[in-house]
């Protein structure tokens, strides 16, 4: 992680492509399994996904803030503070689960009716009752994963979330049709298959301790200076997470709107299209944080610079051919979820928004890029604020368009996304040359 950006990218990168598209083929299957339940249950999977995310989102934030914070301190030497940092950020991983769970479970009900549950309102229940039950597992499921990426540790990060994605996929068909949980069980099945991709983790860092950092308990005592360190990452890293997803609330509210159920299964199952097709850009951005974090630390831009462009134009070279091909034969593509009696008449419309969908990917793969590089250079700020303006603007066009159609709720995402790519990125070159700009003033950077 220390050494060539190029080759450190493509060490870090590699590993979570693999991991991340089997983690989407998984997400393929859990579709391909609900639809055969129908579309009541799609529409539920539609509606609570938002809800699970933004659990999730807490998690993965605050790892991603560690993740940074600890990279930081391993590319300036300080290794002792960066494992003093991972203790601090378990420790408070926990405590936040613990006070999240009980809030989730409070507001479920009248969450899931404000939002369009009624079209599915028993089966979002059964969907969302297993997620907000396991607050912790998910939320220490972000933290070992934040971990293991700042210290460079790509194949075992890989590992956990191979292991995630292949459970869940044997789980599925047993909870939800063997054991009679319907979509419930989908949903058992991912906390599951989460619980048991920690279990790895967990051995490598506190059994056999073979990680690079090491972490220890016996004298711990909360350092809120260090906290902070992460928090300072972290936070505006989880309210964007959070944002999307409560934006996400507001969108699929407005679908309902326009569409009924058929909206929001035309929009939820197209959008594992989009999900897919990001995945090099999700990939070489989650490597691209520790390398130019460390490379920060250290004061050589010259590395952010050089971790940046490769990241930026191997992932769009990427996601510009993957989607060439998806629009090509998107007829192909939206058979897999209408090939039940009652989805096969959606055939023609999700072939359509599927191709619509393609237009912008290229555009959010960009956002994906520019928002890591952002997180690595402790903008988190910025990035919050471009995805912050961004959502906004989605929201107020799915609000003017609900009253139209479903096509110009399309047309409506397309515009704001590349508009999105435009906005992050442009944030994130400014950011990066006002980071040169400060350090060649002002020598090395001191820690926050």
């Amino acid at each position: 992680m220390l050494g060539d950006p190029r080759k450190a990218l493509l060490v870090m990168a590699v590993p979570m492509l693999v991991s991340l598209a089997i983690s989407q083929v998984n997400t393929f299957v859990d579709t391909f399994w609900c639809s055969n339940l129908g579309t009541e249950a799609l529409a539920a999977v539609g509606i609570v996904s938002s809800l699970y995310f933004l659990l999730t989102g807490i998690g993965n934030g605050l790892g991603m803030g560690i993740s940074v914070a600890m990279a930081r301190r391993i590319g300036a030497g300080e290794k002792q503070v960066a494992e003093d940092i991972a203790a601090q950020g378990i420790v408070l991983s926990l405590l936040l689960s613990l006070a999240v769970t009980p809030m989730f479970l409070l507001l479920r009900d009248p969450v899931i009716s404000l939002i369009g549950g009624g079209v599915a309102f028993s089966e979002s229940v059964s969907y969302a009752t297993p997620f907000f039950l396991s607050g912790p597992v998910f939320f220490v499921h972000g933290t070992l994963a934040g971990l293991l990426r700042a210290e460079g540790a790509a194949k075992r990060s890989m590992t956990v979330m191979l292991l995630s994605a292949v459970f869940n996929m044997i789980l599925d068909p047993l909870f939800a049709f063997a054991l009679g949980l319907g979509v419930g069980g989908l949903a058992w099945a991912t906390v599951a298959s989460t619980l048991i991709a920690i279990m790895p983790g967990a051995f490598w860092y506190f059994v056999q301790r073979s990680t690079y950092v090491e972490i220890r308990f016996a004298h711990f005592r909360i350092r809120p200076a260090l906290m902070g360190e992460f928090l300072r990452i972290g936070v505006p890293k989880i309210v964007e997470l959070n944002i999307m997803s409560v934006i996400n609330l507001a969108l699929v509210h407005y679908l309902v709107v326009c569409g009924g159920s058929t909206g929001v299964v035309l929009y939820n199952t197209t959008w594992r299209y989009v999900s897919l097709l990001i995945i090099p850009s999700q990939a070489f951005g989650g490597g691209l944080i520790p390398i130019c974090a460390a490379a920060y630390g250290g004061g050589n831009f010259s590395k952010v610079r050089q971790g940046y462009n490769l990241a930026l134009m191997v992932s769009m070279t990427i996601t510009m051919a993957a989607v060439i091909v998806v629009a090509s034969f998107s007829d192909v593509f939206a058979s897999v979820f209408t090939s039940t009696e009652s989805m096969v008449g959606l055939r023609d419309d999700m072939s359509h928004t599927i191709q619509l969908f393609c237009v912008f990917i290229p555009f959010y793969a960009w956002i994906n890029i520019a928002s890591s590089l952002l997180q690595a250079l402790c903008l988190a700020d910025r990035s919050l604020y471009s995805t912050l303006i961004r959502n906004i603007l989605l929201v107020a066009v799915f609000w003017y368009t609900s009253s139209l159609d479903l096509e110009a709720m399309w047309w409506g995402l397309v515009l704001c996304e590349i508009f999105g790519g435009f906005l992050m990125g442009g944030w994130a070159e400014y950011g990066l040359r006002k980071r040169i700009d400060s350090f060649r003033m002002s020598g090395p950077v001191p820690a926050p």
